[in-house]
């Protein structure tokens, strides 16, 4: 998948899905055929369609608590989003695809998951290196 269609595939709430391990099954959760279980009771998505945003990091009132953004749900999925409003979608996929090549894996339980903070997470995708 290239630089673009990486772009053009991160979910409302941050997620990539375009490097997800369903991706060749799936159309990502901002088309109707998706396989995410979740597409239709998604906070995230269906916030983001009933305000005409591209994502969370168009949200004034993020990080709002509600289901994914939660304070009991993944830091990276928050982390990501935050990188979004200050860095852009373009460097957030510059980061994951350069620790990719430097096994820096993205995915459910890999290299993001698990991290004590989000300012964490964004260390590891600025500079490949959690501590």
């Amino acid at each position: 998948m290239n630089k673009q269609a990486l772009i053009d595939s991160i979910a409302y709430c941050g997620l990539v899905c375009g490097l997800c391990h369903l991706r060749m099954e799936c159309d990502f959760c901002k088309n109707t055929a998706n396989l995410c279980a979740r597409s239709e009771v998604c906070y995230q998505r269906n916030c983001c369609i009933q305000r005409d945003f591209q994502g969370c990091w168009e949200c004034a009132e993020f990080p709002c608590g509600e289901d994914m953004h939660g304070n009991t749900h993944d830091l990276r999925i928050k982390a990501f989003v935050t990188f979004i409003k200050t860095e852009g979608a373009d460097t957030l996929v510059d980061c994951l695809l350069r620790n990719e090549a430097h096994n820096i894996h993205y995915g459910h339980g890999k290299d993001y998951d698990g991290k004590s903070s989000e300012e964490e997470v964004i260390r590891l995708l600025k500079t490949g290196r959690s501590g």
